[in-house]
């Protein structure tokens, strides 16, 4: 099994008002008095001690700082159980060798936290200490499964599938994009419905696919079934009806995704909706009806 550890210690969604991580340094000369050689030479003394003080306080003070962005930041560390497969070499040569599987884990991070998490709602950011980007030893009908053994750990368990394919790009970029998705995502404690968590993450790949796919269509999406309450319109096991109905209400209620993501936080009901909507949510599902029928009456 190879195993690569990068240890990324940095800020992965800059403030609106962030500065640059980097410092300078000034020196203003002052121009004195003449003075004996007793008094420069206690002068020297004195400016000496002054020196040491505050070049100690200054190490200090960056020594605090290195720490504070260590604790926003999370380790990365990748592992190959392909071996030697075809996916397990070409995952060492375009993933492993040249440190291409950290920097798309990054990339993918930076884009779902600025999409789940706004200025406002760091106080209920998930705390994530360590992402594992594992290539596994067999094929698995999903392309990704993200599981937790430890308390902010999360193991993003690649299918070898995906690298068996021409275009194994698009493919493992979208499956780090679902994973990392879902690692930053509140589930209700585990008590939020599988169908909503399975649209809000392929809406949100679906939007931030750098590859260009976009969200289906209204004719993509599956139809309406029968028997569904003006109330919950939202609750299909087809993903692209959840989704085109979460674009919706994000049309509609901008940043309604990220209040809803704030709300599962600590557990999961179906007045959340209505909270992240600020308005009963079967008015919003009558328009989404109304606006699907119009639609497919063309």
């Amino acid at each position: 099994m190879e195993e690569h550890h990068h240890h990324l210690h940095q800020p992965l969604v800059q403030p609106s008002n962030a500065t640059p991580s980097s410092y300078s340094v000034t020196v203003i000369d002052i121009e004195t008095t003449p003075r004996d050689k007793d008094s420069d030479h206690d002068s020297r003394s004195s400016f000496s001690i002054t020196f040491r003080i505050s070049f100690i306080a200054l190490l200090a003070l960056v020594s605090l700082w290195a720490n504070h962005e260590a604790y926003k930041g999370f380790s990365v560390t990748i592992i190959n159980d392909a071996g030697e497969t075809i996916a397990g070499k070409r995952f060492h040569l375009f993933y492993v060798s040249n440190d291409e599987a950290t920097r798309i884990v990054i990339k993918a991070s930076k884009v779902v936290e600025t999409f789940l998490y706004t200025d406002n709602d760091m106080d209920s950011k998930k705390e994530v200490a360590r992402i594992i980007f594992k290539l596994k030893g067999s094929n698995s009908s999903d392309e990704v499964v993200v599981n937790s053994e430890r308390v902010h750990e999360f193991v993003l368990n690649i299918s070898p599938s995906i690298l068996e394919g021409a275009d194994f790009r698009r493919g493992m970029f979208l499956a780090v994009q679902q994973g990392v998705a879902r690692v930053w995502l509140w589930d209700g404690q585990g008590q939020s419905p599988k169908y909503l968590i399975n649209g809000i993450v392929e809406y949100i790949t679906s939007n931030l696919d750098g590859f260009g796919r976009l969200p289906p269509s209204l004719e993509e999406a599956a139809p309406l079934q029968k028997g569904f309450s003006s109330a919950a319109c939202w609750k299909s096991q087809d993903p692209r009806a959840v989704v085109e109905f979460l674009k919706h209400c994000e049309d509609q209620q901008p940043g309604f995704i990220a209040r809803l993501n704030r709300g599962m936080k600590y557990s999961w009901h179906d007045d959340m909706f209505g909270v992240a909507l600020g308005m009963p949510v079967q008015d919003l599902c009558a328009s989404f009806e109304s606006l699907r029928y119009n639609f497919s009456s063309f």
